[in-house]
């Protein structure tokens, strides 16, 4: 008995000596493995996505291989914090980092029913198998996790750790963190949670497939009944407290009718695919490029980086909603777009539109497409000539005229006869800006569109005219800003500024903008263009304020050889717009396809949805209204035809601007022959003043040396008698 007893002893001691000796190996090279633990811990930092604010300060969109937002533990309510408490850890604040009582309690379950049917990891642990190590499942891991955890225990408050943990861990739906999982359950913030909502997160991160509440709203729904159960079992809440979370009906917003009225013991569950990669494609393209240029996935993907830019997201929203709706561009197969708006004070490209149906990695037709803005350049043209002292009621033939083996036409194929440049301006006549470009060369106008900022070639003939360019919507509406804002060149920006995930600034974009015209040559042009809505070929842009009383706006149309493109690039006193319609292909569409047809009432519909939404309110041309109350522009009604002052005998009157001291001052009822024979006997009546003047200056002289000669007579008669 004796030796069998020393045999056991014996046996025992080898193997509590082998135990503790594996035990030392595990441990010594568990810590092998791991680099310094204390800074590992220290360092931690979980991925954290990259948010792009618009300029109002909403979310757009992140950009993120995980998706998550970090919570503060003061953002969290407690009754939040106890539900994970409850269901996953209920002596979290008083064990240190392994519980004896659980981990005992789960190895006699797992032995009785042979399988793995209870978890003894706590939070603690949890954590450190989720932000430190792998899920390969080895005693060595274990030995890894049980280290870290006493050293994460070491370093921080069970409400840092906590904290930490409901950052880390996975809700299903590319949630991580409880923060980002209330807003994609339950679109909220974390602070605003519920208690009942608060246990349906609480039961997910266990199986977040089995408890998701979009695809199995039922077990989601159970599990959190659970989890209050658990709560209330281990004091974390009152019975009332309890009570009341149970009362609450659950619903998905996919289930809810039109106008449904939703009771206040309902909670509607968000059913929102959050896997779409952006809410805003056509804009956060473009910004997610400019960030892989300045930083590494690394930093984009999991620094947390706040990315402030200049987008207004209701803007966007109604820019796509107006395109949804213009029945011409849907109900045309293979019919595509592109929009640009800018605002022309700061440069802040505030929407765009990179093509019909757009989804990010498409051909962003806002900003890529290289098409000929056709007579949308024409502004450029007018405005030079305005700025070598042309007036806008400078009269030019509209005729047939030949340049080699080149014969331009209008687009309606007739001619008018004379005209201001005014009206050809206002309807767009394709010989009135030829024959001025041919005026004015077309070495000022390239030099005045690069001034306003385009970069693109232009033609150094007298086709450049009619906008045989190639341009991008975008740069064209860059270099309509100097029209929108009084003279100033700016550069567009869709980035303002970015911060780390600390908030700390790391950069910061800065607005540039440059006195590049003269405001009241400005004035001038914006005049002509508002005449274009208002009496043109951009009527169908007409937009209505709240009032009821029209807007200030101008713009102009563009419409290219058989019909392969239809422009409208439009100032108001805040933003510029520009658009065009047409096939990728660049094939033709042919008559009637139109910039004041198609794309003018496109780009009016978007606006009257802001006015009318309160999304925009639009200002006056202060810059207009100001040169004209001090008297260094002056208003004049004019006959469109000859340019002279109009009255009753004028059948095309319009207003036009002129800087004083160049108005006319002839009324047009003085030259009722009209302006040809005017010219001729202005000439004939000119040589016939010249010729009377001469005579009677001659007269004038004779009667002169009469009169001396009269004199030296006196004088000789009165010698001789004295």
């Amino acid at each position: 008995m004796k030796k069998f007893l020393r045999t056991v002893l014996f046996t025992g001691l080898i193997l509590t000596i082998l135990v503790v000796g594996m035990s030392s190996y595990l441990i010594v090279k568990a810590y092998k493995g791991l680099p310094d633990i204390s800074n590992l811990v220290e360092d931690y930092n979980p991925a954290v996505p990259s948010i792009i604010y618009d300029s109002n300060g909403d979310v757009v969109d992140m950009i993120y291989r995980e998706r998550r937002e970090l919570a503060g533990v003061d953002e969290i309510p407690v009754y939040t914090q106890n539900a994970f408490l409850a269901i996953e850890d209920k002596r979290f604040r008083k064990h240190f980092g392994i519980d004896p009582i659980r981990f005992t309690k789960a190895m006699m379950v797992n032995i009785a029913t042979m399988r793995k049917a209870q978890g003894g990891s706590t939070i603690t642990q949890q954590l450190a198998k989720n932000a430190f190590l792998t899920h390969e499942k080895s005693v060595l891991r274990k030995v890894k996790e049980a280290i870290i955890t006493l050293e994460i225990e070491k370093k921080y408050t069970k409400d840092e750790i906590l904290n930490k943990y409901l950052n880390e861990i996975y809700f299903g739906s590319g949630a991580y963190g409880i923060k980002t999982a209330a807003r994609i359950f339950f679109k909220k913030d974390v602070s605003k949670l519920t208690l009942a909502e608060s246990a349906v997160l609480a039961g997910m991160p266990n199986r977040p497939n089995k408890y998701n509440p979009k695809t199995n709203l039922k077990n989601a729904v159970d599990r959190g009944h659970l989890v209050l159960k658990q709560m209330r079992k281990f004091g974390f809440i009152e019975k009332d407290e309890y009570e009341d979370a149970m009362s609450y009906e659950f619903v998905l917003d996919s289930d809810l009718k039109r106008g449904q009225k939703i009771s206040p013991k309902t909670i509607v569950v968000n059913t929102e695919n959050t896997n779409k990669e952006y809410k805003a494609p056509d804009f956060t393209s473009i910004v997610s490029a400019e960030l892989f240029k300045m930083y590494s996935e690394e930093e984009i993907y999991e620094g947390g980086m706040k990315i402030y830019t200049t987008l207004d997201l209701k803007m966007q929203k109604l820019a796509e909603e107006t395109f949804k709706g213009y029945s011409y561009l849907q109900n045309t197969k293979d019919m595509q777009a592109g929009m640009v708006t800018i605002d022309s004070s700061n440069g802040y490209v505030k929407s765009i539109i990179g093509g019909k149906d757009f989804t990010s990695g498409n051909f962003n037709r806002a900003t890529m497409s290289k098409r000929q803005p056709g007579s949308a350049f024409k502004p450029f043209v007018y405005f030079t000539a305005l700025n070598k002292g042309y007036q806008m009621n400078e009269v030019l033939e509209d005729s047939e005229v030949k340049f080699g083996s080149w014969e331009p036409q209008n687009y309606s194929e007739t001619f008018e006869g004379n005209m201001t440049i005014l009206e050809g301006m206002e309807k767009s006549v394709n010989i009135i800006a030829i024959k001025l470009l041919q005026k004015i060369g077309i070495k000022n106008v390239i030099k005045t569109a690069r001034e306003a900022g385009i970069e693109s070639d232009i033609p150094d003939d007298l086709s450049a005219a009619l906008g045989t360019m190639s341009t991008s919507p975008f740069e064209l509406a860059k270099a309509y800003l100097p029209f929108s804002n009084g003279g100033y060149s700016v550069k567009p920006i869709f980035i303002t500024k970015i911060e780390d995930r600390d908030g700390r600034v790391i950069y910061e974009n800065e607005i540039e903008k440059e006195k590049v015209f003269d405001t009241n040559k400005v004035a001038l042009i914006v005049h002509m263009l508002e005449n274009v809505v208002n009496n043109g070929s951009g009527r169908g842009a007409r937009v209505k304020g709240i009032d009821g009383e029209g807007i200030a706006q101008g713009g102009k149309t563009g419409t290219t050889n058989e019909g392969r493109s239809a422009w409208f690039a439009g100032i108001t006193p805040e933003l510029v717009t520009v658009l065009y319609l047409g096939y990728d292909d660049n094939r033709a569409t042919g008559k009637g396809f139109t910039g004041g047809g198609v794309a003018a009432p496109l780009w009016g519909a978007y606006y009257q949805n802001m006015v009318y939404r309160g999304v925009y309110t639009p200002g006056k041309f202060e810059f207009l209204d100001d040169a004209v109350k001090n008297g260094e522009l002056v208003y004049k009604l004019i006959d469109s035809k000859n340019g002279l002052l109009a009255d009753e005998s004028s059948p095309n009157k319009r207003w036009a601007l002129f800087e004083r001291g160049y108005e006319p001052v002839e009324n047009s009822s003085k030259f009722k022959m009209g302006l040809d024979k005017f010219f001729k006997r202005d000439a004939e009546d000119g040589a016939d003043d010249l010729e009377n003047e001469l005579e009677n200056e001659l007269e004038d002289r004779t009667e002169d040396i009469q009169q001396n000669e009269k004199n030296l007579e006196v004088d000789d008669i009165f010698n001789e008698l004295f």
